[in-house]
């Protein structure tokens, strides 16, 4: 395994915060990316983008967003193009965490019961990797490589109760699995689209929930013996391209997921669907994200194009706010600690 080591962020500073990588105070509000913060559980939004009284992120695309589970005001951004960002003050400013790679990183996650341990993976080279860090980024090792160029790890999710046991997803659809913190892998399924969310349900049977971009959701045990693909059909509509999934984690068995013909809710882990009452025109558009409030279920947030709409009484009725970019929301993240404050990352798609 290769150690990467880094006494300071001079490299990644100089690459990702010079020259017209990011954004200078000029930069146009329709065209701005980066990051969003919700102070008020989703009502109203506004960009948190400072790096400096000069620069920010606004240029940036965010594929994905991980909150420390320990202290309340740290967040990490991986990027497509600018590596792994952090903010130390609740998203009031950026800086570049050290990282051997700056493009590609989808996935962000962090041990439950030590936030200095981060895995994040990337491209570097044309291939795709996973690398660890064991002191919150000062230092990583390359934990799993793909043989060649062209193959990505496009998702990765790690068990919140047993953090040595890690399942990720690539591009051409494969599915891992590792149960040493990334010492040694083994694979579980192949599926036919790329792997774009793996979602740990917390339930008493483990499941784990796979989103195959727009193709389905297929749903495993913990040990990734068995899997299940799990059917959608609108009556109206038929079966619909599928977005985004998020599990409730206040009711066990109540699953989200977002489609390119609305929102539809599972109360029964996904053996069978209703779709939501969501505004008509919004069900025009690929529901990109959604998100519940960790602490109460009746508050949920999705998005589609360049709006937000939240629900606090369980998705019957919504409130809408509109973005100011013509970036679209990637992901949407409730504070773990503080679920008042809501983070939102853009990107083009």
């Amino acid at each position: 395994m290769k150690k990467y080591f880094f006494n300071a962020v001079l490299l990644l500073t100089a690459m990702i915060f010079s020259g017209c990588s990011l954004a200078g105070g000029g930069a146009t509000t329709g065209t701005m990316g980066g990051v969003m913060r919700s102070a008020d559980y989703g009502s109203s939004w506004e960009m948190k983008n400072k790096v400096d009284e000069k620069r920010s992120i606004s240029s940036v695309d965010v594929l994905s967003i991980a909150t420390d589970p320990l202290e309340m005001n740290k967040i990490y951004l991986g990027t497509k193009k600018n590596g792994i960002l952090i903010s130390k003050d609740n998203a009031e400013s950026w800086e570049s965490l050290s990282f051997p790679a700056v493009n590609n990183v989808y996935g962000l996650a962090i041990n439950h019961f030590d936030p200095s341990i981060i895995f994040a993976s990337c491209s570097l080279e044309g291939r795709g990797k996973i690398f660890k860090t064991q002191d919150s980024g000062e230092n990583w090792e390359e934990i799993y490589t793909e043989p060649s160029k062209g193959t990505y790890i496009t998702a990765m999710s790690l068990n919140k109760n047993n953090p040595g046991e890690i399942f990720v997803g690539t591009n051409k659809g494969v599915i891992l699995k590792s149960v040493d913190g990334g010492i040694s892998w083994n694979n579980l399924y192949s599926s036919d689209g790329a792997v774009a969310k793996i979602i740990f349900s917390e339930d008493s049977e483990g499941r784990v929930y796979f989103l195959i971009y727009q193709k389905g959701i297929f749903v495993s045990d913990r040990n990734g013996e068995e899997f299940k693909k799990l059917s959608i059909i609108n009556k109206s509509v038929g079966a619909p391209e599928i977005y985004s999934i998020e599990v409730d984690k206040n009711i066990e068995g109540v699953i989200y997921v977002g489609t390119n013909k609305g929102l539809f809710k599972s109360f029964d882990f996904g053996e069978t669907f209703e779709e939501l009452d969501t505004i008509a025109s919004s069900r025009e558009f690929p529901v990109r994200a959604v998100a519940v409030n960790p602490f109460n279920p009746s508050e949920i947030i999705y998005s589609v194009a360049q709006a937000m709409y939240r629900s606090v009484d369980g998705g019957e009725e919504w409130s809408t706010f509109q973005l100011g970019s013509v970036k679209n929301v990637s992901q949407i993240e409730f504070n773990k600690n503080n679920p008042g404050v809501v983070f939102a990352g853009l990107r083009n798609f």
